[in-house]
């Protein structure tokens, strides 16, 4: 609501904007339109006459195929993906609507939704590698957001361009944690839903999550400085005698494990990423024997092991200066490495319930069938459960519910129909999930 009593959504509002919007097609200019249309939406209005020719059109493709892929993985939100999906991308896809991650030049590197949706804003140029700024598009949240560095709401016929009057959108900025330059956008759009009163804060609490984990995961130091335009490597290059990059394993919740070397991220093969996880786990180190009984059950298959370790030499060697180094009887690593497996375990240790789920994204290694990592994987989810059925809130229960391990578990369900209040959206998804499984009728 405005100071004034209105708001945005309100249908004698948006019949006034769409009259303005034929005096912009007519005059090229904005005449009254009283309630007077919002300041920063008016302001933008004018800066998208003095740019665009015509508030009809669509997003327009500027990153496709591996130009896209590399723009990802430069990213910083590339490395707090599985924070963004726990905390973001998943309730607003649960809930119809779409989010959108751009960079600082409002570039969409991300879009997700439901297919039905996002078909139709494909429709109108909103997809992954197209220009959402503001000198390409116009009026939108997430361009207004980059704009002013604000958090932004656009409610229909405040957008400049006619294809996206049938949609709302609420964003907010992202700032790199160290040089505070702005790095990107977080952006929800569909329905009015997207402007509903808990849409900004729930984009606000997330921004500030992934600043507070880019914060923990980069060093401190004008060299490391993050960028905030063009397809530039996240961290800038260290001099020789600069200190080894912080190095990570990304392991769960994903089908191709990843190495993180400071801002740069390397694919692993499932047995690379499974004795890497291993010796991980044992600073003590780990026989031949004891690996090959771990991933084959079998401690004669050590001679196989032994290649892979020579293998995966090759592997850290490449992904540049780390500081990490495979030594031999017992087989252990030396240096530091960091992992979202201990990350989440220590969360479960202290009962943190957001932080388990964020850094526990998924099943450990789902690919992995060795023995260890069944176990591993097993005593992993056994825990998070278990906290989420003691101490989970409705929604925390129901964005564990998302999760393909825990698709039928009637358990978690009926904990959510215990704690969900009356009118919980959780409530009533869960309770409709529930039915399905039992084959009940609606």
């Amino acid at each position: 609501m405005t100071a004034t009593g209105w708001s945005p959504t309100d249908s004698d509002y948006q019949a006034r904007l769409l009259r303005a919007h034929e005096d912009l097609r007519e005059h090229a200019e904005i005449r009254a339109v009283g309630p007077p249309v919002r300041e920063a939406v008016l302001a933008s209005w004018r800066r998208s006459l003095t740019t665009l020719p015509s508030p009809a059109g669509s997003g327009r493709a500027v990153l496709e195929g591996e130009e896209l892929a590399r723009a990802r993985e430069y990213h910083l939100f590339s490395a707090v993906l599985p924070l963004l999906r726990s905390r973001l991308i998943e309730p607003a896809v649960e809930a119809g609507l779409m989010v959108a991650l751009g960079d600082a030049r409002g570039r969409l590197l991300w879009v997700e939704g439901r297919p039905r949706l996002l078909s139709r804003a494909d429709a109108m140029g909103f997809a992954a590698g197209a220009d959402w700024s503001e000198g390409a598009m116009g009026t939108s949240a997430p361009a207004l957001a980059l704009t002013t560095s604000a958090p932004m709401q656009v409610v229909g016929a405040e957008h400049f361009h006619e294809a996206v009057h049938p949609w709302s959108c609420s964003a907010v900025p992202v700032r790199h944690p160290h040089s505070r330059e702005i790095l990107g956008v977080l952006d929800v759009t569909g329905s009015t839903e997207a402007v509903s009163p808990l849409v900004l804060p729930l984009l606000e609490a997330t921004a500030r999550a992934v600043q507070e984990e880019l914060a923990a995961q980069l060093p401190v130091g004008p060299a490391q400085r993050a960028p905030s335009r063009g397809p530039r490597p996240r961290i800038l290059p260290r001099s020789p005698a600069a200190p080894a990059a912080r190095a990570a394993l990304l392991l769960t919740g994903r089908r191709t494990p990843l190495l993180q070397v400071g801002a740069h991220y390397h694919p692993l093969s499932g047995r690379h990423a499974e004795l890497l996880t291993l010796l991980h786990l044992a600073p003590e180190g780990r026989s031949a024997a004891e690996l090959a009984e771990a991933l084959h059950g079998d401690a004669a298959a050590e001679g196989t092991v032994r290649a892979e370790l020579v293998r995966l030499r090759r592997v850290l060697a490449q992904a540049g200066e780390h500081g990490l180094e495979i030594l031999p009887r017992p087989y252990r690593l030396r240096g530091e490495l960091d992992s979202d497996l201990r990350r989440a375990r220590a969360a479960l240790e202290r009962g943190d319930v957001d932080a388990a789920l964020a850094e526990c994204a998924g099943a450990l290694l789902p690919a992995s069938d060795a023995p260890a990592l069944r176990r591993l994987r097993g005593g992993l989810d056994a825990h998070l459960r278990e906290l989420l059925l003691e101490r989970g809130s409705a929604a925390q229960l129901w964005r564990y519910a998302q999760r393909e391990e825990a698709q039928g578990d009637l358990e978690v369900l009926m904990a959510i129909l215990e704690v969900a209040a009356p009118a919980a959206p959780e409530r009533a998804a869960a309770a409709a999930r529930a039915r399905a499984l039992r084959g009940e009728a609606g």
